[in-house]
Parts: structure tokens; C-alpha cells; sequence
């Protein structure tokens, strides 16, 4: 079976050479790359080659999962974990209408809101991509993109999708923002709580496949076993059969259910997902943006909000729960005004 991705991995390629150095262009079909000679014997590649993308190629030079190519590139992207730092540049930044667009995006329970200012900003976010293997009685590959705000911790998933379309400059690493200890442990629990969402979301169609063969090989095995029954029972009642036989197939017919789970069981264990996911590499992302202070109304207890307007994205940055810390849109407030998803809403786990 054959789960295709989206462009995500032609720009994994195309940005894991210029990271390292390449010249690219962008051709039909492909890339055509001239690569550095200490990148070219890393990898055992001409210093000048065309890279295929399209599918089922028989070109020699390809890209697509499985790929010795995308191997060699995979294992040179994962001996270190490249952090590199970019700035976004806009034209035009959004100044009025963010009333509206936060009573589209956002909904607030029991209470009211409404804008008390916006001033332009600078804020950072940190993009990092990820390679995934799912396991099962197939195996699935592929890359992952996770966006988190460093101000704020909010999860912003759709910067992945949008980074090669916005207007951005590389910085040398003596602009690079080093990150200390505690927001590193910070930024492992952020991705701790959203990788498994987004796996989720990614190897739907394949787990929906291993899904589906289990359930068709567990039918296959409860006809088998049920036909098996009916034939052992029927034969009990076949003239001049001995007392001793009659004995061992009743034993033999009692014994078919545990058999059964047995096989079920096994099955399962053949179906079962294990998915594994490592680190490729991190884009810090330097851009402007627009922090509004939206004051909210829960009976007669106001509370202010500070939110996000990402240009990049168009949209205003979720929210943050403060009981587990995830990303939200539906707001509810406690008795003592902690800001909760739907979840935590239930008990406060601040109160």
C-alpha cells in the first residue's frame, strides 16, 4: 500500500540542501541541485544532479519514502538536530478587525468580550520537523511539522504549512536566540502534549488500513472456528461412535472459544501501531505581529486577555489552558477566573 504526503517532503529536501550549502532551482518533476564536495561525498552523490519527486520514478536520483537517497538524507539531517534562525517580512500588517476575527475563531462561555488595544510586536516561534515510523504488519514513514509559539507555548500547526510561502531572511548563528535549560524542558512538554495529536491526524489512513485487516481477518477467523464447531457437534451424532470419542470432542469443543481469543489476541498484537518519532531539525521564526489586549466580562469579575495576531498565518494564536497547558479556542472560565479548556472546566485543577 501506498500513503502519499503532501509537498512536505520535496521542501524537507530542498531545505536540508540549502541548510548544508546547495544551490537549488526548482524544475518540473524535481530539483536540480549543485551541492558543496564535502556534501557530496557525505552522501555519496555527484556535486551536480537532478532530484526526482515525481511518484514512481525509475530516475536514479529520487526522493520518496523509502528511498536509499532519502536515507542518506534522513541519517545526515539526524546526526545533529540543525537549529537555525529565520525572520519573516511583511508588506502589510493587519491594524483594525480583530473583534470580529476573534469572535470567528474563538468561543467564550457565560461570558462577554471586546478589544482595549493592539500595538505591533516582535515574537518568536519555533517550527521543528520531525520524522515518524509507524510499525505494524506494514510499516509507514514520513515528516511532521511542529509550531509552538515561545512566548506563549500555544501551538500553532498551521506555520508548517505556510513557512515556504511567506518572505523570509536566514540569520547567521550570532543572531540566534540561545534557548537556556528551563525553556528547553518547557518546549519538551510542549511537544510531548501535541505530537501525539498530530501523529494522529497523519496516520489516520494507515491505521484505519491495520484496522481494517484485523477486522476482516478476525470475521475470516470466527467463521473458521464457528464451521469447525458445527461440524464437531454434527459428528457427535454419527451412528457406532465410541463413548471415548464422543468424550474427547466435547472436550475438544469446549476448548474452541479459549482457542479462539488466543487467536484474537494474536491478531491484535499483529495490528497493533508502535510509532517511534525522533527530531530532524528547528527553525527559530523571528516575526511581527500584533498583541491585543481583549477584555473579558464573567458576571460582574472582569479579566483581561492578552492575545496574538499572526500575520503569517492570518489568524489570531489559540490560547492556552491554564490547567494542562493546551492550545484552545472554546474558553471557559472557573469561579476564581483561570482560563480552562473543556476538559479541565469539568474541576479546576488550579482551584
Amino acid at each position: 500500500m501506498n500513503f502519499n504526503s503532501d509537498n512536505a517532503l520535496e521542501q524537507f529536501v530542498k531545505r536540508f540542501f540549502e541548510f548544508n550549502g546547495a544551490v537549488m532551482e526548482q524544475r518540473p518533476g524535481g530539483l536540480e541541485a549543485l551541492l558543496p564536495e564535502r556534501l557530496a561525498l557525505r552522501l555519496n552523490i555527484p556535486e551536480y544532479l537532478h532530484i526526482s519527486t515525481e511518484e514512481n520514478t525509475k530516475e536514479k536520483y529520487a526522493v520518496s519514502y523509502g528511498s536509499s537517497l532519502l536515507e542518506k538524507i534522513v541519517d545526515a539531517a539526524c546526526d545533529t538536530a540543525p537549529l537555525i534562525s529565520c525572520s519573516f517580512d511583511f508588506n502589510y500588517i493587519k491594524r483594525q478587525g480583530f473583534g470580529r476575527l476573534i469572535q470567528d475563531q474563538f468561543v467564550f462561555y457565560n461570558c462577554v468580550g471586546r478589544v482595549k488595544g493592539a500595538a505591533e510586536v516582535r515574537t518568536e516561534y519555533l517550527l521543528l520537523t520531525c520524522r515518524y515510523m509507524a510499525q505494524s504488519d506494514e510499516q509507514k514513514e514520513g515528516l511532521v511539522s511542529l509550531a509552538f509559539n515561545l512566548e506563549t507555548g500555544a501551538a500553532v500547526s498551521e506555520m508548517g504549512r505556510i513557512f515556504d510561502t511567506v518572505e523570509r531572511t536566514f540569520e547567521t548563528a550570532s543572531r540566534q536566540t540561545i534557548l537556556g535549560d528551563a525553556k528547553i524542558k518547557e518546549i519538551l512538554t510542549w511537544v510531548q502534549r501535541q505530537a501525539g495529536k498530530v501523529l494522529e491526524r497523519e496516520i489516520k489512513p494507515f491505521q484505519d488500513s491495520m484496522n481494517r485487516r484485523f477486522q476482516r481477518d478476525v470475521a475470516n477467523l470466527e467463521e473458521y472456528y464457528a464451521d469447525l464447531k458445527k461440524e464437531m457437534e454434527e459428528s457427535l451424532n454419527r451412528p457406532r461412535i465410541s463413548d471415548q470419542l464422543i468424550s474427547d470432542r466435547r472436550t475438544k469443543i469446549s476448548l474452541i472459544p479459549d482457542e479462539l481469543e488466543r487467536k484474537k489476541a494474536d491478531l491484535f498484537k499483529k495490528y497493533s501501531i508502535r510509532v517511534r518519532i525522533e527530531l530532524c531539525g528547528g527553525i527559530q521564526i523571528r516575526t511581527p505581529a500584533v498583541k491585543i489586549l481583549y477584555q473579558t466580562s464573567f458576571g460582574r469579575k472582569p479579566k483581561q486577555l492578552s492575545m496574538i495576531y499572526n500575520p503569517a498565518t492570518k489568524s489570531m494564536d489559540p490560547l492556552v489552558c491554564d490547567g494542562c497547558g493546551d492550545s484552545i479556542f472554546n474558553i471557559r472560565f472557573c469561579d476564581h477566573l483561570h482560563m480552562l479548556c473543556p476538559a479541565c472546566s469539568k474541576k479546576c485543577p488550579l482551584c
